[in-house]
């Protein structure tokens, strides 16, 4: 098992160990205050939790290595994973602002408040680190996952400091702040879930990667001896890149030399895109006063067409 597998199964493990920490002492804290916005950042937790054990088991599986009935690794599971965070986080959603506006008319007491600020600041301390690590693990796997989880708990840290800002205000008998805190904790979440959601099915549905293929294109104007290249397609699984082109080359050159081409190219590929999987197809093409052109479209003028009565 290679480094990048280790290290994301490493930030699912912390992931897990951070969410089930948090579960446990927001709840003592929730039913401790009877603060909403507190509840929010309960079901936030529990939702981090679920998702932190879906995602556990998503990585031990996207990380398989290609066999022969998935040729092209297991990489989508991870995008499937984010999906299904995405779906758990709108629920989650929902059920704050069924709560929010049900506690607005009944404008519920909120006790302790001292007690819930200070579970808000264990969380931000535990979140932090959590979330510096996996921006560490994101920027050696560019994994879905990974960044997905990364991104919730980006949120939390905002999350945790509107609860401290509730509960403040509600110990000086402001008691609707609380419930429009858990309002905007409810929105915040259907956003991130959006932003993660979008992201899932753009991979699940192979769209191409614009950025990877102007790259490409650089590249190749960069390698001597290439005349150009087209058809280039570009999709993502996982954390695997998948890339494929047409490479235009001297019709003339040695079929080992345009070997060597197309070698010394996909090696400069794989350095812009470690995890990358490249195919090039080579054409041979020739210069006419047209411009280049592909061998089998070139038409010589001096043989007769066959097609021609003698």
């Amino acid at each position: 098992m290679d480094s990048h597998s280790n290290l994301m199964k490493l930030a699912t493990l912390a992931s897990t160990s951070v969410a089930l920490i948090l579960i446990v002492i927001k709840t003592w804290a929730y039913w401790s205050t009877g603060s909403l916005s507190l509840l929010g950042s309960l079901l936030d937790s529990m939702l981090d939790g679920v998702t932190s054990i879906v995602n556990l088991l998503a990585v031990r599986y996207a990380i398989i290595p290609p066999d022969e009935d998935h040729k092209f690794g297991h990489g989508k599971v991870e995008s499937l994973a984010a999906l299904g965070q995405s779906a758990f986080m709108i629920g989650s959603a929902a059920v704050l602002i069924l709560n929010s506006f049900d506690s607005l008319f009944d404008q519920r007491a909120i006790v302790k408040t001292e007690l819930g600020i200070a579970v808000s600041i264990i969380a931000i301390v535990l979140t932090l680190m959590l979330v510096a690590f996996q921006r560490y693990v994101y920027k050696r796997t560019q994994s879905l996952v990974i960044e997905a989880d990364s991104l919730h708990y980006k949120g939390d840290l905002l999350m945790n400091l509107a609860v401290i800002a509730a509960l403040g205000l509600a110990g000086w008998g402001l008691l609707w702040i609380d419930q429009v805190f858990a309002l905007g904790i409810a929105l915040f979440l259907g956003f991130n879930a959006w932003q993660i959601g979008a992201r899932a099915w753009t991979e699940l549905m192979d769209k191409h990667l614009p950025e990877v293929e102007l790259r490409v294109y650089e590249l190749v104007t960069e390698m001597q001896g290439c005349f150009g290249c087209h058809d280039v397609r570009s999709r993502q699984s996982g954390p695997a890149i998948f890339i494929q082109l047409h490479l235009e080359l001297d019709a003339t050159m040695p079929l080992a030399e345009a070997h060597k081409v197309g070698d010394a190219l996909e090696k400069r590929i794989i350095q812009e895109y470690p995890r990358a999987d490249v195919i090039i197809h080579h054409d041979p093409v020739k210069s006419t006063p047209n411009g280049l052109q592909p061998v089998g479209t070139i038409k010589d003028e001096s043989t007769p067409n066959s097609s021609t009565p003698q």
